[in-house]
């Protein structure tokens, strides 16, 4: 589905994200786990290009490589994205910033018209669908944090999105409504065979859900593979804050828990 070929980032001096290559397949449900300051959102950002790589290339099937400024609408419009802080205008209702998910779609002059009836319905289904049909006409600003990120998958679920990407999806909620928030995204993902890729710091959930886990480290790619192979060695290594590590320039790891990926 997406093919990321030897993508850097780099601020300055300073590489957030060193050549990194990943395929994801359609349907497939990706974890990215990893210390904070790792890499996930940088990766996770790169992967739609909202953060344009420093190298490398972003490929995608029925795209191909997102090299000019009409492949990049194309990817977006494929693309959902599920924040953190959700990222909803708190004065309009659910139903309105679910139909935000369409702005991509239309014009300028679209874009001042009122939302069309076919539109509105399928809204109110997004909303169905993520439990908050009751709740349409509420002001996002009213909702609990569980409620407004139900709201934000109903946005990224109106572009009919083909790739989903959600940015620390679950950060700011207790662990119940944090399962229940990962419970209705996977499901929704796995119904529609939506390529996804999740960052989290929950490795219980990331066990619970992932397909596949992709770990980071100082902006590396240190662990591939399924839930089941990531040992607790892995974990201690991954999440290891020793002073020695801390001092360490670029946190070094041990020669067996080089990249996986790196080209």
């Amino acid at each position: 589905m997406l093919q990321a070929t030897n993508i850097a980032k780099r601020y300055g001096s300073a590489t957030a994200l060193h050549p990194t290559t990943l395929h994801l397949a359609p349907g497939s449900f990706t974890v990215l786990l990893g210390p904070s300051g790792a890499g996930k959102s940088t990766l996770l950002r790169c992967l739609d290009l909202l953060s344009p790589v420093s190298e490398g290339s972003i490929s995608v099937r029925g795209i191909g490589q997102v090299d000019t400024a009409g492949k990049l609408r194309a990817l977006r419009r494929k693309t959902g994205f599920i924040f953190q802080q959700h990222q909803l205008i708190l004065r309009e209702t659910a139903l309105r910033n679910t139909l935000n998910g369409r702005i991509g779609f239309h014009s300028l002059f679209q874009g001042l018209l009122p939302p069309s009836p076919a539109e509105v319905e399928k809204a109110y289904a997004c909303l169905a669908r993520v439990g908050m049909e009751n709740f349409a006409l509420t002001p996002a600003g009213s909702l609990s944090g569980g409620q407004q990120q139900r709201v934000g998958i109903a946005r990224a679920l109106m572009q009919q999105p083909e790739i989903m990407l959600a940015d620390e999806p679950v950060a700011s909620l207790d662990p119940q409504r944090a399962h229940e928030v990962m419970e209705l995204l996977h499901g929704i993902c796995r119904e529609r065979g939506i390529c996804s890729v999740v960052s989290l710091h929950q490795v219980d959930l990331a066990r619970k859900f992932a397909d596949r886990i992709v770990a980071l480290n100082a902006g590396r790619v240190v662990f591939d593979g399924s839930a089941d192979e990531l040992t607790e060695s892995d974990l201690t290594r991954l999440y290891d804050t020793s002073p020695a590590e801390k001092s360490a320039p670029g946190m070094a790891l041990s020669p067996s828990f080089q990249p996986a990926l790196a080209a």
